[in-house]
C-alpha cells in the first residue's frame, strides 16, 4: 500500500517521532519488503523496519490508544498503538510504561526498546511501509514549527509541583544524562544487574510510611499523572525522595559507566566513585564464571624521572606497548617521591595526568564485558 494525501493523520496533541537520535543521524538496519536476512542470507518479506536503538525511550507519535500487549517468540514483547485509522506496533521491547486502553498524547513516553526496534504499520487493516509512515509524521512536525508551533518531545507524565532538590543546579545535564541511559538503568535494575544500595531503600521505606503516616497522600483528588493525590503539603516528601532517585542514578553512572557530573572535580569523582563502590548495588554478572576482563585491558606503563641536576621533574606513560609513549608532562617534585614511594596507585596518578588515554583503557573494558556478556546472553 502507498501513502497518498488523504491518508493525513490528524492529532490534537501534535505529533513527535517514535524516539530521539542524539549526535547523530537515525540508521536503519534493515528496510521494509524484500531483505536478506543478517543472520541467516536468505531472502524474506519483511514486514516492518528495524532500528538499531538498543535502550532507548520510545514516544507516542500522536494522539492515540494503546490497543494492544503481547509476547512471541518472533518480535518479543510488543505494543500497538492506534492514532486513527493508523496502527503502530512497536516490538522487541524491554518495558512497557503504557498499558492496553491508555489514551496517549504526542512525546508521551509509551516503551523501551531492548537491542533494537521493529515497527510495523497499517493504515485501516492494509500493510504500509512505516518509512512513508513517518516520513509524514515528520512533514507534519515541520508544518507546525513554520506555523510557530515546535512538534512535540519525548516526556514523562509529570506532576505540576514546585519541587527542588541539591542538584537543581545540574538540572539540564541530569536530564541529558537520563534521556540518554535512564532506560539502561531500569534495564539492569529489572534484569538484577543493579540493585539499590541498603540506604536507599530504607530511606525510601521510612519516608512513605511517614508520609502515610502524616496523612500526605490523597490531599487531592488521585489522577493519571497524580496517583497519590499529593498536594503542596506533599512537596516536602517529594523533594526528598526526588533527591534519593537522582543520587541513585549518578551512583549508578559512577559505577557502571564510570561518568560523572562535569562540575565535579577530580578530588569529588574519586569520592563519588568510592562512595558508590562502598555501597554497591552493582552485581556483576562475570563473577561467578572465573573470566577475567582485565586481561583483556589496554597494557599501560607509567615512571617519574628528573633532570640531571634532580630540580625539576617530569611523568611519562605509554599505553598499548607503545615504543614512543605519550608526551612527557612536568610535574612537581613531592609528587614524584609520593608515585616513587607508591603513595599513589598507578591508575589513580594516569587518571589525573593522562585522562584522555584512561578514557580509551576504560571504554575498552566496558566493550570486553558487553561482547562477553552479548556472547553469554546476559
Amino acid at each position: 500500500m502507498k501513502y497518498t494525501q488523504d491518508m493525513m493523520l490528524q492529532s490534537d496533541s501534535g505529533y513527535c517521532m517514535p524516539f530521539e537520535e542524539k549526535g547523530k543521524d537515525v540508521e536503519m538496519s534493515l528496510g521494509y519488503g524484500k531483505q536478506k536476512h543478517p543472520k541467516t542470507g536468505e531472502m524474506f518479506f519483511h514486514h516492518g523496519v528495524d532500528f538499531p536503538v538498543k535502550h532507548y525511550l520510545l514516544a507516542a507519535i500522536a494522539t492515540g490508544k494503546v490497543s494492544g500487549l503481547g509476547n512471541d517468540a518472533v518480535h518479543g514483547i510488543y505494543q500497538v498503538i492506534r492514532y486513527g485509522l493508523y496502527e503502530v506496533t512497536y516490538s522487541h521491547l524491554s518495558n512497557v510504561f503504557a498499558n492496553y486502553g491508555t489514551e496517549v498524547k504526542a512525546g508521551q513516553v509509551v516503551a523501551v526498546s531492548a537491542d533494537m526496534l521493529h515497527m510495523e504499520v497499517k493504515y485501516n487493516g492494509e500493510e504500509l511501509n512505516p518509512l512513508e509512515f513517518l516520513t509524514m509524521i515528520y512533514g507534519n512536525m515541520k508544518a507546525l514549527e513554520q506555523n510557530g508551533t515546535p512538534g512535540a518531545v519525548p516526556q514523562f507524565v509529570t506532576i505540576d509541583m514546585d519541587v527542588h532538590t541539591k542538584y537543581d543546579k545540574d538540572q539540564k545535564e541530569i536530564e541529558d544524562l537520563m534521556t540518554r541511559w535512564f532506560p539502561d538503568y531500569m534495564q539492569d535494575l529489572s534484569s538484577g544487574i543493579y540493585t539499590l544500595p541498603e540506604h536507599t531503600e530504607l530511606a525510601l521505606r521510612n519516608i512513605f510510611t511517614m508520609s502515610a503516616m502524616k496523612n500526605y497522600f490523597f490531599e487531592t483528588l488521585p489522577s493519571m499523572a497524580n496517583p497519590l493525590g499529593m498536594g503542596t503539603r506533599s512537596i516536602p516528601l517529594a523533594e526528598k525522595v526526588q533527591n534519593l532517585l537522582i543520587a541513585d542514578f549518578l551512583n549508578y553512572m559512577a559505577l557502571r559507566h564510570q561518568i560523572f557530573l562535569s562540575t565535579m572535580s577530580q578530588a569529588v569523582k574519586k569520592k563519588a566513585y568510592d562512595e558508590a563502590v562502598a555501597s554497591s548495588g552493582l552485581v556483576d554478572p562475570l563473577a561467578e564464571l572465573e573470566i577475567d576482563v582485565q586481561s583483556f585491558d589496554i597494557p599501560r606503563l607509567v615512571s617519574v624521572y628528573p633532570d640531571r641536576s634532580g630540580i625539576r621533574w617530569w611523568t611519562k606513560a605509554w599505553f598499548n606497548n607503545s615504543e614512543s609513549g605519550e608526551a612527557a608532562i612536568e610535574i612537581d617534585r613531592q609528587l614524584a617521591i609520593k608515585f616513587i614511594n607508591e603513595n599513589i596507585e598507578k591508575d589513580e596518578w594516569l587518571e589525573q595526568y593522562f585522562p584522555k588515554q584512561m578514557e580509551v583503557y576504560h571504554n575498552a573494558i566496558e566493550q570486553t564485558r558487553e561482547q562477553i556478556l552479548s556472547q553469554l546472553n546476559l
